[in-house]
């Protein structure tokens, strides 16, 4: 259908006074999609000719609301979710291992549908204008393809609402749960990514561990979003075995590493010489932004050239009984710890959640691009992240979702 979306403002620059920026200069313009796909931007409302204005054409107003990108979870489980289930507190345990296992035993045995959990998971984080999610999925030989197959079967009635990714995710251990065969099985099934889990804390096996991920990664010639906890000492032994591998395999820019609690545990110097080597090999780091004095130098990161996302990871599920669905909530969390407070900071922070530099001369939208975008009513970016402006509206493939 085509679709006219006037009256809608791009933020093309910042304004300085002196040194001092105080804001981004905006232009209105109109964009024109079909079939998903942008077909026109127009500068300005003069362009709008009348031969343009055809009886089949549908108009929008978008009431002089910011134009944004598709807002992205990077970062969510949606075979775990508890959403729908009458209270529960986690369980207390020993340590991850324990966890992971007691929470199979729950969710085999929880009062609500896994496809039912899932939709309000999606759902809850649709209602905040998120519409791209990459999603880790359990895949170990006890549950098999389940999980996975139950998952794809859901996302069968999102096709129009959203975009995904599905990391095949040895939660308990590729090696402690001999997972290698089940892992391959989930690829050919349709897994866009290879995951991964602390080779050391849970597979006791840092080369062993590594070098199979690596392998189904090269085999099957996707990504890899790797889960890393590690600590101190085990977790500088892990960074240099995924460079060596990601420089041996050539897998420079198809490695995110999630969480990376350890490089907080690093010398300043010693930081330094890995990040370089990070941005070198182009591995992204994801941050579900915690409040637990584990979060990674992320500023560091992304000072460095290290690509930094975020995601929301756990929403209320057997880890953790917090979580809201909203990533742009992680986005303001994150702003306020690194006391992100300038203008441009905070602009330039929401390419943590669109993966979309912002600010260029010639605006972010270009046509040709898929119609994902996201609609609101703030003066700029930076006040859309500091003060937390609800989304107005989503679009995905041209199609209002929010």
């Amino acid at each position: 259908m085509k679709t006219l979306l006037k009256n809608v403002r791009i933020e093309t620059d910042y304004l300085t006074e002196g040194s001092f920026t105080y804001g981004t200069a905006t232009k209105k313009l109109a964009i024109m999609f079909d079939s998903g796909i942008i077909t026109a931007v127009l500068d300005n409302e003069v362009e709008i000719s009348k031969e343009n204005l055809t009886e089949d054409l549908v108009v929008i107003d978008g009431q002089n609301t910011l134009l944004l990108p598709q807002l992205r979870e990077m970062h969510v489980h949606f075979d775990k979710s508890k959403l729908g289930i009458p209270w529960t507190p986690i369980v207390p345990v020993k340590n991850r291992i324990e966890r992971f296992t007691k929470e199979f035993d729950y969710l085999n045995k929880v009062p609500l549908s896994f496809s039912k959990r899932m939709e309000n998971l999606i759902n809850l984080e649709l209602s905040c204008g998120v519409t791209h999610f990459r999603s880790h999925i359990d895949i170990h030989p006890t549950v098999g393809q389940r999980y996975l197959e139950s998952a794809q079967k859901v996302l069968e009635n999102y096709q129009n609402k959203l975009d995904y990714e599905l990391v095949a995710f040895p939660q308990h251990g590729l090696l402690l749960s001999n997972a290698f065969n089940e892992m391959k099985t989930a690829l050919e099934n349709g897994a866009n990514l290879v995951g991964g889990v602390d080779p050391i804390s849970i597979d006791n096996d840092l080369e062993t561990s590594l070098n199979q991920t690596f392998e189904l990664a090269t085999q099957f010639n996707v990504p890899i979003d790797y889960h890393l906890h590690e600590r101190h000492h085990d977790a500088r032994k892990v960074f240099t075995k995924f460079l060596t591998l990601i420089e041996e395999t050539k897998w420079q820019g198809k490695v995110t590493i999630s969480h990376a609690y350890g490089l907080r545990d690093l010398p300043i110097e010693e930081r330094k010489e890995l990040f370089a080597r990070l941005a070198a090999n182009k591995v992204t780091i994801i941050s579900s932004i915690p409040l637990d004095f584990v979060i990674p130098p992320l500023t560091e990161l992304k000072q460095a050239g290290v690509k930094i996302l975020i995601g929301c990871d756990n929403i209320y599920d057997c880890w953790s009984p917090f979580g809201n669905g909203d990533v742009m909530d992680k986005l303001n969390r994150y702003a306020e710890i690194f006391d992100l407070t300038t203008q441009k900071e905070l602009t330039e922070s929401l390419e943590l959640v669109t993966d979309q530099k912002l600010i260029t001369a010639s605006g972010w939208i270009k046509t040709g691009m898929p119609a994902n975008f996201t609609l609101v009513n703030a003066g700029s970016t930076a006040e859309f992240v500091a003060r937390k402006v609800p989304v107005t509206a989503s679009y995905f493939k041209g199609q209002r979702v929010k």
